[in-house]
């Protein structure tokens, strides 16, 4: 059913790419605008950008995404040109069949991440092969971002519908992602696993002496549910927690409310924020 109204994001358009575009994070720091689901834009200092897992629709269309329960802020071509455009699987909230052809037009110096086992979907869209980088899992790729500066990525294996690995790679990933002093977590769609934490403990570490931003998910339904989220939390020891994947489709949403109680109770004094969409949040 078409709700009868739609959470709107508190800046959408030329206004949030304006936004985007004259950020500049000092040393130390970042910023991150929450796009919906498990869409995010995050800016290093420096300058560097990154898009992860873009996802939109067109609510008017008479199709089923007409069920929305939120308006998208930008539509893809609306976005600041990304160094990097990051999607984390193969389901249509994360490699979107409408955003990610749409932005590869748009921005085709930009390469586009995505699991290895989803280059063939991909490619049917008509995205050119040479714009696509592909990781299987356990693996780590260099960029030069904007301004001449380093982003690494490194692919965690993610645990969705299943722990699915073959020697194609997982068909799920989270990544970590770094440029200078900073490190984010985007978790992609994962249950806990054996090992999973330590993964990201691990690597956070080497890529930058820890963890700073950690995106996760808070839905449950074959995925991280609010008290495992903050069971990662405390865990990795995050400067900052956000959560995602909820306030969007009404089979598959929570109240991020319970997340901030079970934060409350035991998040150990670990700052976590509840953003709104198209909000910018700044990691001093």
């Amino acid at each position: 059913m078409v709700p009868e109204s739609r959470t709107q994001p508190v800046l959408r358009g030329a206004d949030l790419r304006t936004e985007m575009e004259q950020a500049e994070p000092g040393e130390g720091e970042l910023c991150a605008w929450w796009l919906t689901q498990a869409s995010w834009l995050i800016k290093f200092h420096g300058g560097a950008t990154v898009l992860i897992d873009p996802w939109w629709r067109d609510l008017e269309a008479g199709d089923m995404w007409g069920k929305l329960l939120g308006e998208f802020p930008l539509e893809p071509e609306e976005h600041p040109e990304p160094d990097l455009i990051c999607c984390t699987h193969w389901h249509d909230d994360h490699i979107c069949p409408v955003s990610i052809p749409r932005l590869a037009a748009a921005f085709p110096e930009t390469p586009i991440v995505i699991p290895n086992r989803a280059l063939e979907m991909v490619l049917e869209w008509g995205v050119p092969k040479s714009q696509l980088v592909t990781m299987k899992g356990d693996d780590e790729v260099t960029f030069i971002g904007d301004g001449g500066r380093m982003l690494t990525l490194h692919a965690i294996p993610a645990a969705h519908e299943e722990l699915d690995i073959t020697d194609e790679g997982s068909t799920y990933l989270g990544f970590l992602i770094s440029s200078g002093d900073c490190t984010v977590l985007h978790m992609g769609d994962s249950q806990p696993y054996t090992g999973w934490h330590e993964r990201i403990i691990s690597t956070s570490a080497d890529l930058s002496g820890g963890l700073d931003l950690a995106l996760l998910c808070i839905n449950g339904n074959d995925n991280l549910r609010h008290d495992e989220a903050v069971d990662l939390a405390l865990a990795c020891r995050p400067r900052l927690v956000m959560p995602m994947h909820y306030g969007m489709d009404p089979g598959n949403t929570v109240d991020p409310a319970i997340f901030v109680d079970e934060m409350t109770a035991r998040g150990d004094g670990i700052r976590h924020v509840v953003p709104e969409v198209g909000e910018q949040v700044i990691l001093g």
